[in-house]
């Protein structure tokens, strides 16, 4: 440990993590989305925060892996180091478990925090996330119709986009094609349990 903080600290010039930070601004960009399908300003208040500290606390890891990249220049360490997927990995555990603590310990006084700048009385209004309830309501096998019912949405287009959006989440799994009525459909699968 004293090793790696005294190196670390000995570090120079930019840490090229531009991939991780282009996968969590889709990151939190699908978040706000389910805040906004929500309506809770609270969830997207607290969602804004998580990428910064899903970077932050898994830069000095991604850099300690990529340390061979790494060279002297005087008393000082710098290089460009290239980001991997098993980065990405790691800066996104970070930000879901960080996304999860916000929701768990933070939201309700959030959204009393919002209820009453509307001067609405807090105690008697409950909140409950949309995209939770419909994720519940989803069988374990389902198809963008059944989206589209869970999660009350008007829309195919709206059906698809959510169903690309916890897919990208690894959420749900697409597993397989299917022609009904001469159209291409697909059939989705949970892998969990969603983290909010």
């Amino acid at each position: 440990m004293r090793k790696w903080a005294s190196l670390l600290d000995r570090t120079k010039g930019e840490l090229k993590l531009w991939p991780l930070v282009k996968n969590l601004w889709e990151w939190t960009e699908r978040r706000m989305m389910d805040a906004g399908e929500d309506e809770s300003k609270a969830e997207e208040m607290l969602c804004k925060r998580c990428a910064y500290h899903g970077l932050n606390y898994s830069a000095p890891y991604v850099v300690m892996r990529h340390w061979d990249q790494m060279h002297e220049d005087g008393t000082y360490w710098c290089g460009d180091i290239s980001v991997d997927e098993k980065d990405w990995k790691l800066c996104e555990l970070l930000t879901n478990i960080h996304h999860a603590c916000q929701i768990y310990y933070f939201l309700g006084m959030a959204e009393n925090y919002f209820d009453n700048q509307q001067a609405e009385d807090a105690s008697t209004k409950t909140h409950r996330l949309k995209t939770v309830e419909g994720f519940n309501k989803l069988p374990k096998e389902f198809t963008v119709e059944d989206v589209m019912r869970c999660f009350n949405l008007g829309s195919d287009a709206s059906a698809r986009n959510k169903a690309m959006r916890l897919q990208r989440d690894h959420i749900i799994e697409k597993y397989e094609d299917f022609v009904e009525n001469g159209k291409l459909k697909s059939k989705f699968r949970k892998t969990g349990t969603l983290m909010l």
